[in-house]
Parts: C-alpha cells; structure tokens; sequence
C-alpha cells in the first residue's frame, strides 16, 4: 500500500514573486515508542508486548552506546555517527566550548517507505502562524537540539515577534514542568521577520528538554489585538 503525505503550500513572504512557493508537510500528530509498539502488536508479531517493549529498549541502548563510542552504526533505519564540535584553543575538551552529538541521516528502510510515497498537495496554506523547523547553527542540523550560547534559526509563517501583551514574546518551556517557562529577552532575537527568527539561545539556561513557543500579535496586515502562539510540534534537547 503506497504512503500518503498530505502537504500545504506557502508563500514565501520574503520575495515579491505572488508565484514563491515551497511545501510544508501537513502533520498528522506526534507518536513515541509505546505508540510504535502498538503499531507492531497490531500486525500480529507472536510476542508478548512485554518482550517486545524490552527488546526495542534494548536495542536502542545498545545502539546509542556504540554510537557514543564511536561506532558508525547502521540500525537500518538510520545512520548514527558520533560528531564533535566547537574549536579547541588547548588540548583538552571543554564542555564550555565542545560538545558531542549523534548525526542521524536516513537509512535503507527509510528510503525505501518515500520511494513508496505519494504527495498529496492541500492547496495554499491558510493565514495561520506556524513553525516548521528549528536549526541548531552551531550543527547546521534540525536534530531537535540547541546549544547554548549559540544561535538557533527558526522558520515558519506569521511569526515576526510584535506586539504590547506581556505574552508576546519567544519562550523556551520545560518539557517535564522542572523549571518555570523562561522568555528570552529582545536582544537575543537576532533575526525577526514573518518567516525566520534567528535566537541567541542564553548560556544560564539549564540543560534539559524543552518546548519552543512564538507568541506574537503580527499579522500580514494590521496589528492583532489579541496575541496568537505557535508551539513548534518536536520537543528541543538543551545541551
């Protein structure tokens, strides 16, 4: 049965071409690893979901610990490969300027299910606000990390940051409910236009997992009087 991916279309509201569009893919909601393993129990697999949730835990772990250590690992489904970045003034690693990643690029399942992909274009987007990526520029990646004390660029539709309410603003919220929502300051919005925000991520922030919110009161004509929000759908691990 051949894949379905549903997609809107956007303009690009930084040319003045009426005919700029790129596509975005319409999400159909988020699903982790037990929603995974309720998938592979309905196919009909001969184990207990038990056995099946430990061997996916498992497996991953063990993955993730030859990656760490340097291992080119191929899961099928992805490539992971163990990077390191920043610049080292001395011989030592500093975890104040260095960090370590996995890189993870498609692998031969993957590429096998899109060559079995049909897209189905919805027609042009709706003046709704919307965040499609964030990229970590330190990485170049959308890997779902930020690093902080770098910068991290954020794209999507309507989301130029402006407006009066005490809400309105760019904010960073943690994912386990630790720590309170923190609103990083103008200044560390570098870039602020309807289609991109370039943010300065602060280094006092806690690492951990995050959830990014754009509340704003922008619109492509007048002001909003009420603010509106758009929580990009992947969760953001601080490091």
């Amino acid at each position: 049965m051949k894949n379905l991916l549903k997609a809107w279309l956007r303009k690009n509201l930084l040319t003045p071409d009426p005919n700029d569009y790129s596509a975005v893919v319409s999400p159909m909601g988020k699903i982790n690893k037990p929603g995974l393993i309720d998938a592979l129990m309905e196919e009909g697999i001969e184990l207990k979901r038990e056995t099946v949730e430990d061997v996916v835990t498992r497996y991953n772990r063990i993955a993730a610990r030859f990656a760490a250590r340097g291992w080119n690992v191929d899961t099928g489904l992805v490539y992971l490969r163990a990077i390191i970045t920043g610049i080292f003034h001395g011989k030592k690693f500093d975890p104040a300027k260095n960090s370590v990643y996995v890189s993870a690029t498609q692998g031969v399942e993957i590429r096998r299910e899109l060559a079995n992909t049909e897209v189905e274009i919805l027609g042009e987007m709706p003046d709704v606000m919307h965040i499609f990526s964030v990229v970590n520029m330190q990485t170049r990646l959308a890997d779902g990390t930020l690093t902080r004390g770098r910068n991290a660029e954020v794209e999507g539709t309507y989301i130029k940051v402006t407006g009066e309410d005490p809400s309105v603003g760019v904010w960073l919220e943690s994912v386990d409910g630790n720590l309170p929502p923190y609103k990083l300051d103008a200044d560390l919005i570098v870039t602020n236009s309807p289609s991109k925000l370039l943010l300065l991520i602060p280094v006092e922030l806690d690492a951990g997992i995050y959830r990014l919110k754009v509340v704003t009161q922008f619109s492509s004509g007048r002001q909003l009087k009420a603010p509106r929000e758009a929580v990009f759908a992947q969760d953001l691990t601080l490091v």
